[in-house]
């Protein structure tokens, strides 16, 4: 099973043009594997933090999935609650005043101390700077001449783990060609001409980007020749024949009555990942689910999960989502960012005369599910572990995911790194 999945993440901030860019790109290439048990770790990292950092980002999680699917409410979703969250974060360091006490409040920061805020993204960072399936990089560019204020650098640079460079933006095409190979380089070349060198200038004054390359493969592979066409239910009368795969395998289930639905997980072999679906009982319950799961935490939904004999059923599926998100910013309360009223001062050593704002968030991912290996998938050297001959003889439990759900990927504290729905197919 082989997953795909892409992730751009632009803030331009102006002044008159202070470009903020943050890009995530995550590759998800699922296949065979063994125990989820072998992330490099999550040890030496404060188990409370990270806990309370997880229930934060989950509940930011929810309600920019609510905003968004008030925004586009005939669409399929997928985005990176992760990816906003960690962008706008970026930001926050360079904030003072109401401009940074919305963005703690409307992000679900953990303090409203930048310091403390850092260090509990650089506890993710940490968790997985030697992973061999996410890799996550940051890097500043600033305008030659220019110098960042030295807290700001700090934070960014030993927290965030995003090192400075000088180049000069005026020199757009060769600035634009600096910045798009280190792209292309952090994401094994999915990424590329990431920036148009019309969108620098000699007004250019800071370009901050953040890569994430995610590849994994699945613990419990579907077999190609099990797929089959089957119906995907739209809603009650309507169905389309897509390409169906099937498993048998020990998974963790939950039967969740409160929502009236059901949960799975789906893990990914070596690390603490995994995909949860949680899938409405009802062919036309996922509007109702979406409105029950804004009050559920999923925590709450992963510690009722248990192992038992499931028969999954999951279409084959591709979404690709893209929105400006300054709306859904301003839906949960940050507005001043993109006001005459925002409060950068944190950022540049010599502010110029004028203020910094942010012009418009881009947020655009692309995700694909199937069943085939890939080339970068087979060069990580995973071997395959054979399936199980023991036959049980109690009836499977059923999963069949033949009408829209809600999915998220999530690591064991249920943090939430990418987020969506299947509405249709």
């Amino acid at each position: 099973m082989r997953r795909l999945l892409q992730l751009d993440v632009c803030v331009r901030l102006s002044f008159p043009l202070l470009l903020l860019l943050l890009l995530l790109q995550p590759t998800l290439q699922l296949a065979p594997f063994q125990s989820r048990t072998t992330l490099n770790s999550v040890t030496s990292i404060d188990s409370n933090n990270v806990a309370e950092f997880s229930r934060r980002l989950a509940n930011f999680s929810l309600r920019m999935y609510h905003t968004l699917n008030s925004l586009r409410p005939n669409q399929n979703i997928v985005f990176s609650p992760f990816s906003i969250q960690s962008c706008a974060a970026m930001a926050r360091m360079g904030a003072s005043g109401e401009t940074a006490d919305e963005l703690d409040r409307g992000l679900e920061l953990v303090s409203n101390d930048a310091t403390q805020i850092a260090k509990s993204f650089n506890d993710v960072l940490a968790a997985y700077e030697n992973s061999s399936i996410l890799h996550i990089a940051n890097k500043i560019y600033i305008m030659k001449g220019f110098e960042l204020r030295e807290e700001f650098s700090s934070l960014l640079t030993k927290q965030f783990l995003s090192p400075a460079e000088n180049v000069d933006f005026a020199r757009n095409v060769e600035a634009a060609g600096l910045i798009n190979s280190w792209v292309e380089q952090r994401t094994d070349n999915l990424i590329k001409y990431l920036i148009p060198a019309s969108d620098l200038d000699a007004d250019s004054r800071l370009v901050l980007i953040n890569a994430m390359h995610f590849k994994g493969n699945w613990v419990h592979p579907f077999e190609e020749r099990s797929t089959r066409n089957e119906r995907f239910h739209l809603n009650e009368l309507d169905a389309i024949d897509v390409p169906m795969m099937h498993l048998q395998e020990v998974l963790r289930y939950a039967d969740l009555p409160s929502l009236d639905a059901s949960a799975l997980e789906l893990p990914y072999a070596k690390s603490d990942f995994s995909m949860l679906i949680v899938l409405p009982k009802s062919r036309t319950g996922l509007s109702q689910l979406e409105e029950k799961l804004r009050n559920t935490p999923l925590d709450k939904i992963t510690e009722q999960l248990h192992e038992v004999q499931v028969d999954v059923k999951l279409p084959k599926f591709k979404s690709e989502f893209q929105v400006e998100l300054t709306e859904a910013f301003n839906q949960l309360g940050m507005t001043h960012l993109f006001s005459s009223q925002a409060d950068f001062s944190r950022m540049l050593k010599s502010p110029e005369d004028g203020k910094l704002k942010v012009s418009k968030i881009i947020h655009k991912a692309f995700i694909e599910v199937n069943e085939l290996g890939t080339q970068a998938a087979a060069a990580t050297g995973m071997i395959p572990v054979p399936e199980s001959e023991f036959i049980s003889l109690v009836e499977p439990t059923p999963f069949h995911a033949d009408h829209p759900f809600n999915y998220f990927i999530i690591n064991k504290q249920s943090t939430v790194f990418f987020a969506g729905k299947v509405l249709k197919l």
